[in-house]
Order: C-alpha cells, then sequence, then structure tokens
C-alpha cells in the first residue's frame, strides 16, 4: 500500500490576534483541494488523517466527502510536532493505505529519515498542494515520489 502525504494548500493571511491553528484555505486553496478528488481518485486508500489545522483538514475534506470517509484529526502532524513520531503513524498506517495532510516543515523531514533509513527518494519539494507517493514494505518506506500540484502520477 501506499500513503499520499499532502502539503496542505494555499492559506489565507496570518492576521494579528488569530491562531495560526485555525487560519483557513485561500479560495485558490479551496480550488486545489477540489483538484485533489480527480487526481487522487484511483488512489487506493481506506483513511484520510490530518494536522488539527483548518487549512489541513480543509484541505482533504473534499477527498474524505468523496470517499464517504471522516477526516481523522492527529496531533503528530501539526507543524509542531515531531518527524519520528509521524514515521510511527505512517508505519500504523501502511497497511491500509491513506491520505494524510501536514506542513511544510514536517513532509520534509519524513522524507529526510526515510532516505537515511535507505529509502529511493526521486524529485524535491514541498509546495502547497503538492503531494509525496510513500511506497512500503511491511511498515518501512521503500521509495518517496514528489509529485508537484501540477499533475500526480499514481503509476
Amino acid at each position: 500500500m501506499a500513503i499520499y502525504f499532502v502539503r496542505h494548500a494555499h492559506a489565507g493571511s496570518r492576521g494579528p490576534g488569530h491562531h495560526d491553528r485555525y487560519r483557513p484555505l485561500s479560495e485558490r486553496g479551496t480550488a486545489r483541494a477540489t483538484e485533489l478528488v480527480d487526481l487522487l481518485a484511483d488512489a487506493p486508500f481506506t483513511q484520510v488523517v490530518s494536522s488539527p489545522a483548518t487549512r489541513c483538514v480543509q484541505t482533504v475534506e473534499p477527498l474524505a466527502l468523496a470517499r464517504g470517509l471522516d477526516v481523522i484529526e492527529d496531533e503528530r502532524l501539526w507543524e509542531d510536532g515531531f518527524a519520528e513520531d509521524v514515521m510511527g503513524l505512517l508505519g500504523d498506517l501502511a497497511k491500509v493505505g491513506a491520505v494524510l495532510c501536514s506542513h511544510g516543515n514536517i513532509i520534509p523531514e519524513v522524507v529526510d529519515l526515510a532516505a537515511r533509513g535507505g529509502a529511493k527518494v526521486k524529485g524535491r519539494g514541498c509546495e502547497k498542494g503538492s503531494v509525496w507517493i510513500l511506497e512500503f514494505k511491511g511498515s518501512k518506506i521503500k521509495k518517496a515520489t514528489y509529485q508537484s500540484k501540477r499533475a500526480i502520477s499514481l503509476a
């Protein structure tokens, strides 16, 4: 199985007096969240897990809705989390396939840990609304492939 690790789509500006956790997607981000439904239409997954940040949940909500799934919020995916904790979550979900949504600081750290663990890494980046496809052997990442937000190849 694979895990599709999504960076949240474009969010609105950080405003004074508002906690960053509750910052919603911008119009551009909402459009990208809708695009992900078609781009991941053939992806095999049974769970959608997200950072509790509003922008992350909103990024994967349309995808979850299209599949009849709930978005499960997990603090380990929050931007103040630790990549090592996310690796444990990934290992647990590798058996069932999942879409995860997190932040631009967590995802590259996870990919780096996977590379240090022997995973083949193809591509580089973490732009908003992009996807890393993580392929597993057991609970270990064997390959990580970056997909820009322009196209996603599931082959």
